[in-house]
């Protein structure tokens, strides 16, 4: 059975938090001809500006309608109301319904859910390596996942059939699925996403202070390439940030004391030897290197 019939047997995907996520999946469905019914769950001004641009066919603030029928349920909110909402949709949920969310981190978000669905559903954590420093249904893009690494978490309490509808479904959406559990993911994660987000307001906020000094003008102008590249998500805003220190704190503060030891020796080494620098240059053009050899 290929895999695009295979996604006929989702005949309603609901999405619950319809912003940039939400809405972008909805519409990298339909621009893959998806045929069956995709509804949304948000405030009614969300709803209809997702209905407005293509997103969802139809939308409600209420979850028993919004739920009722589905085949899949996608949880694309931030990540404590994604906890939340386990247990209060599952009075709702139609027999075989497929969970998933979409949140920057797993690891409370997988205890929940298997907590909550072990005895019933199948829920697989998920998520997009593919966000922007906006967020909002306004910045939705059907192609925002083409090509993208998408995150899974699949259980020794999943079934096959489960699985094999989650790698369905990111096919259809053209992501690439990299399967890994709820403790790597986070671990990589905060590595990758959570503390360069920090450094990037941290640096953004150093330039603040120059400003400050009325170095304003001279400052807007010189900065380049490299600075704008480092701190181009400093605008994301907190509230989309928030649950994600708070449910992956372990991990972002690991890296972060990793992250004070090295600028110490660094300090060091300027103060007393730059040369000494060059080891460390060698080393990252050596791994970046090998970044960009895996990207390619």
């Amino acid at each position: 059975m290929s895999e695009e019939s295979e996604f006929t047997g989702f005949k309603k995907i609901t999405i619950i938090g319809c912003g940039l996520i939400g809405g972008s999946i909805g519409l990298a469905l339909k621009k893959n001809s998806y045929s069956g019914e995709i509804t949304g769950i948000d405030r009614k001004e969300v709803i209809e500006k997702a209905i407005y641009s293509g997103a969802i066919d139809w939308g409600t603030e209420e979850i028993e309608k919004g739920v009722k029928n589905a085949s899949m349920v996608i949880l694309a909110t931030p990540v404590q109301e994604i906890i939340r909402l386990l247990s209060k949709i599952k009075p709702f949920l139609p027999e075989y319904c497929l969970i998933t969310d979409t949140g920057s981190t797993k690891k409370e978000i997988i205890k929940e859910a298997w907590k909550v669905y072990s005895d019933k559903y199948d829920f697989i954590g998920g998520h997009p390596m593919a966000g922007l420093e906006k967020g909002g249904i306004e910045y939705a893009d059907p192609y925002l996942f083409s090509g993208k690494p998408y995150i899974t978490v699949v259980g020794r309490e999943n079934t096959n059939l489960a699985g094999l509808k989650m790698s369905t479904f990111l096919n259809f959406i053209n992501a690439m699925e990299i399967r890994l559990n709820a403790s790597e993911h986070d671990r990589i994660i905060a590595l990758v996403s959570h503390v360069p987000q920090l450094i990037a307001v941290i640096m953004t906020n150093l330039f603040g202070s120059l400003v400050q000094e009325g170095y304003d003008e001279k400052c807007l102008k010189i900065g380049g390439n490299a600075f704008n590249e480092m701190t181009r998500v400093a605008s994301s805003p907190f509230s989309m940030w928030k649950d994600i220190y708070q449910t992956n704190s372990k991990w972002t503060i690991n890296y972060i004391n990793d992250l004070e030891d090295m600028l110490g020796q660094v300090k060091e080494k300027i103060a007393k030897n730059p040369h000494k620098l060059e080891e460390d240059f060698k080393k990252a053009s050596y791994y970046k290197e090998k970044m960009s050899q895996k990207t390619e």
